[in-house]
């Protein structure tokens, strides 16, 4: 998979440079004479404009309300920010609050901006964009669910609970991604060209070590005055950060062919998903000696979530005798590995096959339309370059790390919220995916939903050719799409397999 990412996306010219090549030995895959032109990188379309001013709003809006807070108290706009949004978000950060209507269309809607926006800035500064980018990223997703969880375990103290609740979350793994990149590229440069990658991990293990001083203080503070202040055993918190440096450490010479962005991104989120593990395997060791030595009305005051999912709980009543119910390591098995199951036979047999016949065609990406080329040109053109990319994407596509991993991450949460509501007990707070489960009749209906929506990905992109300017937008819708699926499934795993 590291391997994977040593594919360097087209360079500017190469399209036309080959197609002079092509028109030389009398093999045309393209037209050369066009009748649309195509934008620069460097320019915005018409709705890429709109994109980012309406982002801009937004913004301007929410500081607006945030300084309206201060000046007037109780005005309309600080009103609504105040019980639209703000509320459930503190409800959510003392238990488990819920959404409303307003907030989710908000919410969904300011995704669709961002992405349309970050994607047309990427574009204008230059940054590369290759399908497996998406791997950097990735360790951002599963580090969200992991803070998220740990918020759920009332772990957090009061000053950074806040910041772990979704929505916040993301916003907040977005700035972690942000300033890691920056960090990374700044110590790129300030090594010499056979040492910079050192330098680079180097930044990655101070970010590290940031991230397990800042959580070991928050969960310091989070457990005073409360029933966890005398068992909630904090050492390990500091070893899982000191393993964190040491798997960054093991990763770095399997990283030579990463950019110096790619790889502090990287990094520094596979060693904050340890360092938020070790959060919760305290977690785990206090639950288990307070079982072990019989304290069970303090495990019903650190779990009061237990108190709603009765014998799904902490504990189960049987023959007399108390047993331990909190762990269920078998809803890993069925969320996380039965997908992966069903899409690696697909990947191997009909995605990994059909994307060689594409390279053997000279078209590297199914789906992506060499630099220079416009839409409407390619669609009006019937050359062998057009008849392979339409015969071989379909199925190629299902190679393609963007395509596979938002597939997966449906599916995951679709599973996951199925056996969670039916067979452990939780509840539902998302108004979309309650209106769904009600329609059924079943949390299952929103696993067959979610399953179905998968497929919708493919098929949007087994069908959708982007010109090369829209290299970004691409990736960064599926990494949306995965994000929106694979974040709160793998939340709802984890709170399942440890009880929270």
């Amino acid at each position: 998979m590291l391997g994977y990412l040593n594919h360097l996306p087209m360079k500017k010219n190469d399209f036309s440079e080959r197609n002079s090549h092509h028109l030389n030995t009398g093999r045309v895959f393209v037209s050369p004479i066009r009748s649309t032109p195509v934008l620069e990188d460097q320019d915005f379309s018409w709705w890429e404009r709109l994109s980012i001013s309406a982002l801009g709003l937004i913004i301007c809006l929410v500081g607006l309300a945030l300084l309206s807070e201060t000046l007037s108290p109780g005005n309309f706009l600080d009103t609504i920010f105040q019980e639209k949004f703000l509320d459930p978000i503190r409800a959510e950060s003392s238990s488990d609050g819920s959404y409303n209507q307003i907030n989710t269309l908000s919410y969904n809607f300011t995704l669709i901006l961002s992405v349309i926006s970050i994607a047309a800035i990427l574009r204008k500064l230059g940054i590369a964009a290759s399908e497996c980018t998406i791997f950097a990223l990735l360790p951002w997703v599963i580090w969200a669910s992991l803070g998220e969880v740990v918020e759920d375990a009332s772990l957090f103290g009061p000053s950074l609970e806040a910041w772990f609740v979704s929505p916040g979350i993301h916003f907040q793994g977005a700035i972690w991604v942000v300033f890691s990149g920056f960090i990374a590229s700044l110590a790129a440069k300030s090594g010499n060209s056979s040492d910079d990658r050192i330098w680079v991990t180097g930044a990655a293990i101070a970010l590290i070590t940031f991230q397990t001083i800042l959580f070991l203080t928050s969960l310091q503070e989070g457990r005073i005055g409360t029933p966890m202040e005398n068992h909630l055993n904090l050492w390990p918190v500091a070893i899982f950060g000191i393993i964190g440096i040491f798997v960054v450490i093991l990763f770095h010479p399997l990283m030579e062919k990463w950019s110096s962005i790619e790889q502090g991104i990287f990094q520094v989120g596979i060693g904050g998903c340890i360092v938020l593990y070790g959060c919760l395997h305290s977690y785990i060791q206090m639950m288990l000696k307070l079982f072990e030595s019989g304290q069970i009305s303090t495990l019903i005051m650190i779990d009061k979530s237990s108190l709603l999912r009765t014998e799904h709980g902490i504990y189960v009543l049987i023959d007399g005798t108390y047993v331990f119910d909190a762990f269920h390591p078998e809803a890993l098995f069925w969320t996380l590995v039965v997908p992966a199951l069903v899409l690696i036979p697909v990947y191997l047999f009909v995605g990994r096959p059909n994307l060689q016949k594409l390279r053997n065609c000279k078209i590297s990406v199914p789906g992506l339309l060499p630099d220079g080329i416009s839409l409407s040109d390619y669609e009006k053109e019937r050359t062998q370059f057009h008849d392979n990319m339409e015969s071989l994407t379909w199925k190629a596509i299902l190679a393609s790390p963007i395509v596979l991993i938002a597939m997966y991450g449906q599916a995951v949460d679709g599973i996951a919220t199925g056996i969670g509501l039916v067979e452990y007990g939780y509840q539902e707070k998302h108004v979309l995916s309650s209106a769904v489960i009600e329609f059924f009749g079943t949390a299952y209906g929103f696993t067959v939903l979610k399953c179905f929506i998968g497929m919708v990905v493919w098929w949007f992109y087994a069908l959708q050719r982007w010109e090369y300017r829209y290299r970004h937008l691409r990736i960064l819708m599926a990494l949306a799409l995965m994000t929106v699926g694979l974040a709160p499934g793998l939340r709802d795993v984890w709170r399942m397999a440890l009880g929270v």
